[in-house]
């Protein structure tokens, strides 16, 4: 993931929405909840149903909207003030789609284990074009995380990133396209 991506989540918290009650409450969808939380999105309605998670009412696209404190609150690996505000900030961003926030999300998540809610994020920011969210899928697929192992999946992911201009990935394309030359019956690297 590149720097610049990570470092625009290291030292602000995000601003919170005022409620009702005039009290601000910071809220994410209940499906960026249970991509986070590692669980599926059933569960997260049935925490919801049952007061675990606590439902603060819906965007103007009609998403369900629950706390994010909570699910944060849920989070393990989250102890200091400045990784929750990090990670509220990086939430929130992915949640509205912004292709950066996706693609650092997906490789937090990725880092933490939670491979499926990982590739699920990555999907998102790839289809935005993203070249790290590609390259890291390439990555998911030529290893299984979160999906199947599959090597031509791989290599289209490794390919569009490289095509996106990703420096890793092209180095890897071409060296993939050498190799390929030299294995090759009837080409001068071969003989």
């Amino acid at each position: 993931m590149g720097g610049h991506v990570r470092a625009k989540y290291l030292d602000t918290a995000p601003k919170a929405e005022p409620t009702e009650t005039g009290l601000s409450m910071q809220a994410c969808s209940r499906r960026m909840a249970s991509v986070v939380l590692g669980r599926s999105e059933r569960t997260v309605r049935r925490w919801c149903d049952d007061g675990t998670l606590r439902l603060v009412g819906s965007d103007a696209a009609g998403r369900a909207l629950v706390s994010l404190d909570q699910v944060l609150d849920m989070l393990d690996m989250l102890d200091p003030t400045a990784a929750r505000e990090r990670w509220s900030r990086l939430v929130l961003d992915a949640d509205s789609g912004d292709a950066d926030a996706l693609a650092c999300l997906g490789t937090e998540l990725l880092q933490q284990g939670l491979t499926a809610g990982a590739v699920s994020l990555l999907t998102e920011a790839a289809q935005q074009q993203h070249a790290d969210a590609m390259h890291w899928l390439s990555h998911c697929h030529l290893h299984g995380l979160g999906v199947e192992r599959d090597a031509d999946l791989a290599l289209m992911w490794l390919h569009r990133a490289a095509a996106q201009g990703h420096a890793v990935a092209r180095a890897q394309s071409r060296a993939l396209r050498q190799l390929s030359m030299r294995q090759q019956p009837g080409t001068p690297a071969a003989q």
